[in-house]
C-alpha cells in the first residue's frame, strides 16, 4: 500500500468572509473560539439548555466563553484596540486536537509583540478546556494580564458569584481566579477558573496578574477552565472549582500530554486508502470532527451537529445517533459508543409514555429527544407524530453494539429491556390482515411525504428489530412470545413479485405530499408522479445487514436508478444539489457493490466536496447554508467506508459477507485496529477480495 499522508493540519491565512471558524469539541464540551480566541467565542455544553423562545421546548444554551482574558501593555488593552491586533495564522492539528493562533499586537511605535495561543479541550478529563499564551516582544515590556469568564450577552443569570470561601485555599491563599454558577429557566453550568502558578507570573487578586516579558525570550501563562452541568452534579459550580483544581494540581503540560495520548489511541483507528489523496483527507476531517463529538462521558446522546451548534436541530437526538452516528464508534471507540445505548435506556421510562399516550404497549421513541429522552420535536413539525422508525432504529443500534462488543452486562442490564419493550411497541403497532404483518399511518425518511402505510424502511427496521429481540431473549434463556416469531415471518413488503421489485410503500393508497410553494401537505395518490416515489429505502439499511435478497435489492436499486436521474433536485433525491450530504455513501456503497465504480466515487465526493467548509473542513447538511459541523455526514461516510466498501458486516456469525468493492481509483482500505469483542483487529480490504481481520 502506498504511504499514506500524514494527518491533516489545516491552517488559515485569510480571514475575509468565506471563513468558518472551526470547534473544539470533545463529546462534553465544545467551543468555537473564532479568528481571535481572546474574544468571546461561541460555548455549547452538553446538558446545559434553555426553553426555546418560540416553540418552548428545551434547547442548547449558549455558555459563557471561559478562556476570557485580556493583556494591557502600557497601558494598551489588546481586547480595546482592535485595530493594533493583526490576526497572523491559525492552524488546526486534527492528530492532537489543538488549535493555534498566531497574533501581531502594536501597542505603540516601534513596539510590537508576538502572541501565540494554543487552545484544546481535554479528552482525558472531558469538562477542562485548556489555553497557552506565549508573547514574545521586540521590547522589555511589563504586562497586565487579566482572564475572565465573558457572559456578556448571553441569555443566562449568575445564580451565585465569587466568594472567598469557595475560591481560597485551606491556607487562605487564592486559587481559583474566577467561579460562577450561571443558570437558564432549565438547567444550571458551573465555570471555574485558573492559572497555573508560575514565578515569573506575580499574582495582583485573582484573575489579575503582572508579567515581565524580556526582549525576543517567550514568555508564557497557562489557563485551564472547569465547566460543569448540572447534569454531571447538583451543585456544578462547586464540583467546576474541584475540577478547576485538579486541572491545576496535574498542570498543563500533564493534561496536554494525556490528551495527546488519547488522540494517539483513537487514531490507530485512522481509514486508510491506497486511492485519491483528497478522499484520504476528507475520511481523516471525518473522523477528527466525528470522535471530536463522542466520548464516553457523554450523557446528552450525538446530536446531528454534536457539539458544534446550539441552535441548529436544538441539540435534540434523532435516528442519527442509532444509526447514522452509532457503527463507527462501535468499532473504533466501543466506551463512547456504550453511552448511546446507556442514553437510550435512560430514555426508556420517556419511551413507554410516549406510547401510552398513542394507544401503543411497549416504548415509542420520540423523533426528537431531549438530554433525558423525552420527545421535544417542535409541536408545528409533523415529524414529531408521524416519524416513528426512531423505534426499531434504536433497537438496531443497540443490537448491534451488543453483537460487536460482546458485552455480557449490557445484554440483561440495558439491550434486553430495550429489545423487549421495542419489539412490545412494534407487535401493538402493526395489524394482521390477509397480506400479513402491515404498518399504518407514519412518515418515512422521506418527510415531503406523509400517512403512508407499509413503508418499506420502516418495516424492515421493524423486522429486524424484532428478530433482534429474539435472538436477545434466546441468548438470556426467556421464552420470546410467538407472536414475534410470526411477525417477522409475515411483515408485509409491497413489491412487484414478479420483477422482484420493492416499492418504497403501498403505491394504491392515497397520501399526504409537502407542497413546497403553498407550504401544506395535499392529498394525492401515491403513484399520481415520480415525486410521491420515495428513494433510498434498501440503500439506507444495506449497511445494516439488511434482510432482502440480494437479486430484489439490485433490481430494485436498478428500478430506483431510473427514477433517480429523471427526478428534479430536491432533498429526496440523494445526489441531487439540494440533498443532505450523509445521504450520498449509502448510494456510493450500493454503486459500488453493483459495479458502478465510476458512480460509487461521485457519490463519495458529493458527501464532502460541495459541502467542505473553509478552512477547516465544517461540513454542511444542505449546500445552501453557511454553517457546520454536521456530524451525520461524517458519521455516514465513515460507517460506509469501514462496512459498507470492505464488505463487512455486523452478524452473529462471519463478519465477511461480501468481497469488497470500492470506488473508482481506490485499491484497497486499512485499518491497524477495530475492536471486536473486546480484541484488537486488524482490517485489510482489497477490491475484489474478502476482507481480511487479523487480531493484534
Amino acid at each position: 500500500m502506498k504511504k499514506v499522508p500524514a494527518v491533516p493540519r489545516l491552517t488559515c491565512t485569510d480571514f475575509n468572509k468565506k471563513y468558518v471558524p472551526t470547534c473544539l469539541s470533545n463529546g462534553v464540551i465544545g467551543i468555537t473560539p473564532g479568528p481571535n480566541p481572546m474574544v468571546q467565542g461561541k460555548v455549547v455544553v452538553g446538558g446545559f439548555v434553555f426553553s426555546h423562545p418560540k416553540f418552548e421546548s428545551e434547547n442548547f444554551a449558549l455558555a459563557p466563553y471561559p478562556l476570557g482574558f485580556d493583556i494591557k501593555i502600557n497601558d494598551k488593552s489588546i481586547r480595546n484596540n482592535p485595530d493594533r491586533v493583526t490576526i497572523k495564522s491559525q492552524t488546526l492539528d486534527m492528530e492532537t486536537g489543538e488549535l493555534t493562533t498566531h497574533l501581531l499586537f502594536r501597542p505603540a511605535a516601534g513596539l510590537s509583540v508576538e502572541i501565540e495561543i494554543i487552545q484544546f479541550v481535554s479528552r482525558s478529563v472531558p469538562c477542562l478546556a485548556c489555553q497557552e499564551v506565549r508573547l514574545v516582544s521586540n521590547q522589555d515590556i511589563n504586562c497586565d494580564i487579566r482572564t475572565f469568564i465573558d457572559y456578556k450577552g448571553l441569555n443566562v443569570k449568575v445564580y451565585t458569584g465569587d466568594t472567598d470561601a469557595l475560591t481560597r485555599g485551606w491556607y487562605d491563599e487564592d486559587l481559583i481566579d474566577q467561579a460562577l454558577g450561571f443558570k437558564t429557566d432549565r438547567s444550571r453550568l458551573g465555570i471555574a477558573t485558573v492559572i497555573i502558578r508560575r514565578p515569573d507570573i506575580k499574582l495582583i487578586r485573582s484573575g489579575l496578574y503582572k508579567m515581565k516579558v524580556k526582549k525576543g525570550i517567550t514568555s508564557l501563562f497557562q489557563m485551564i477552565a472547569a465547566l460543569v452541568p448540572d447534569l454531571y452534579n447538583p451543585d456544578p459550580h462547586l464540583e467546576a472549582i474541584r475540577l478547576a483544581r485538579w486541572g491545576e494540581m496535574l498542570g498543563f503540560e500533564k493534561i496536554r500530554e494525556y490528551n495527546q495520548q488519547a488522540w494517539n489511541d483513537l487514531w490507530a483507528s485512522r481509514i486508510k486508502i491506497d486511492g485519491n489523496a483528497q478522499d484520504q483527507r476528507a475520511l481523516d476531517v471525518a473522523f477528527y470532527y466525528y470522535h471530536s463529538n463522542i466520548h464516553s462521558s457523554t450523557r446528552a446522546g450525538t446530536p446531528p451537529f454534536g457539539l458544534t451548534q446550539h441552535d441548529k436541530y436544538f441539540g435534540h437526538n434523532f435516528w442519527d445517533t442509532d444509526l447514522w452516528l452509532l457503527l463507527p464508534a462501535i468499532l473504533t471507540n466501543p466506551a463512547a459508543a456504550r453511552t448511546t445505548v446507556e442514553y437510550r435506556h435512560t430514555g426508556l421510562e420517556a419511551a413507554r409514555r410516549k406510547a401510552e399516550l398513542f394507544g401503543y404497549r411497549g416504548a415509542q421513541y420520540p423523533w426528537e429527544a431531549a438530554v433525558e429522552g423525552w420527545e421535544v420535536t417542535p409541536s408545528c413539525c409533523p415529524t414529531g407524530w408521524a416519524q416513528q422508525h426512531t423505534t426499531p432504529g434504536v433497537a438496531i443500534g443497540v443490537w448491534e453494539y451488543q453483537l460487536a462488543t460482546g458485552d455480557e452486562i449490557t445484554l440483561r442490564e440495558y439491550t434486553w429491556p430495550v429489545l423487549k419493550t421495542i419489539a412490545e411497541w412494534v407487535e401493538s403497532r402493526g395489524v394482521f390482515t390477509k397480506r400479513g404483518f402491515e404498518m399504518r399511518h407514519m412518515m418515512g425518511p422521506d418527510e415531503g411525504i406523509t400517512n403512508v402505510s407499509n413503508q418499506t424502511y420502516f418495516n424492515l427496521l421493524s423486522r429486524m428489530a424484532v428478530t433482534a429481540a429474539i435472538r436477545c431473549a434466546q441468548k438470556l434463556g426467556y421464552p420470546a412470545p410467538p407472536v414475534w416469531k410470526k411477525i417477522v415471518k409475515q411483515i408485509y413488503l409491497p413489491m412487484d413479485k414478479r420483477k422482484k421489485i420493492i416499492f418504497p410503500y403501498d403505491l394504491d393508497s392515497t397520501v399526504r405530499v409537502h407542497n413546497e410553494k403553498k407550504r401544506i401537505f395535499e392529498e394525492v395518490p401515491a403513484a399520481k408522479s415520480l415525486r410521491t416515489y420515495s428513494l433510498g429505502n434498501l440503500h439506507f439499511l444495506f449497511i445494516h445487514d439488511c434482510p432482502v435478497e440480494q437479486t430484489t435489492f439490485k433490481n430494485t436499486y436498478l428500478h430506483e436508478e431510473k427514477i433517480r436521474s429523471a427526478r428534479e433536485p430536491e432533498g429526496g433525491v440523494p445526489g441531487s444539489i439540494r440533498a443532505p450530504g450523509f445521504t450520498s455513501p449509502p448510494y456510493a456503497v450500493c454503486a459500488a457493490f453493483f459495479g458502478e465504480r465510476k458512480k460509487a466515487a461521485e457519490f463519495f465526493r458529493n458527501t464532502w466536496e460541495p459541502h467542505w467548509l473553509e478552512p477547516f473542513g465544517m461540513t454542511l447538511e444542505y449546500r445552501l447554508q453557511d454553517y457546520g459541523s454536521y456530524i451525520t455526514s461524517f458519521g455516514s461516510l465513515l460507517q460506509s467506508t469501514l462496512l459498507g466498501f470492505t464488505g463487512l458486516r455486523i452478524r452473529e456469525g462471519n463478519w465477511l459477507a461480501y468481497p469488497a468493492t470500492l470506488p473508482a481509483g481506490w485499491k484497497k482500505i486499512e485499518i491497524d485496529r477495530i475492536w471486536i469483542k473486546g480484541k484488537a483487529v486488524k482490517l485489510s480490504a482489497v477490491h475484489g477480495k474478502k476482507a481480511r481481520l487479523k487480531e493484534i
